[in-house]
């Protein structure tokens, strides 16, 4: 249920995203066509911080992936070894070990499942945080 709220949490800050992206863009577009038409009118400090603060947003995403990804792989690989060493005990499992495979494995898909949601939620997290705050500056700064 966790993972379905966050799935849901993530979907909505991606929304938010595009909406806050499709903002900016046309602010800054509007910033842009300023600079090259008057280059003493143009808002520099405004341009400046459009590369940086993509490149901080996408690091940090990236951060999140790959955390979440290693995670996936090392409990996969822990999984597999499981299976490995009752695959060449060179007999049949005994009920108990089956059961205890089938929690695993069951677990396992649970920790799957929530790593992926996770992955996808924590890529989506800070390009969300930032361009709904550049929205909202870029809004008051053209109020005034």
């Amino acid at each position: 249920m966790d993972s379905a709220l966050e799935l849901a949490r993530a979907g909505h800050r991606t929304a938010e995203t595009i909406a806050a992206s499709q903002d900016v863009i046309e602010a800054r577009s509007d910033l842009i066509r300023t600079a090259l038409r008057s280059p003493l009118e143009a808002d520099y400090h405004e341009l400046a911080l459009m590369v940086p603060e993509k490149v901080e947003a996408f690091s940090k995403a990236g951060s999140a992936i790959v955390g979440q990804w290693w995670a996936i792989h090392a409990d996969a690989l822990t999984q597999a070894q499981h299976l490995g060493a009752m695959a060449f005990r060179g007999r049949p499992p005994t009920a108990a070990e089956w059961n205890a495979m089938t929690a695993r494995t069951i677990a396992h898909g649970v920790r799957a499942l929530e790593r992926s949601v996770a992955l996808g939620a924590g890529a989506v997290k800070p390009v969300h945080a930032r361009a709904t705050a550049n929205a909202r500056r870029l809004k008051r700064m053209k109020k005034r």
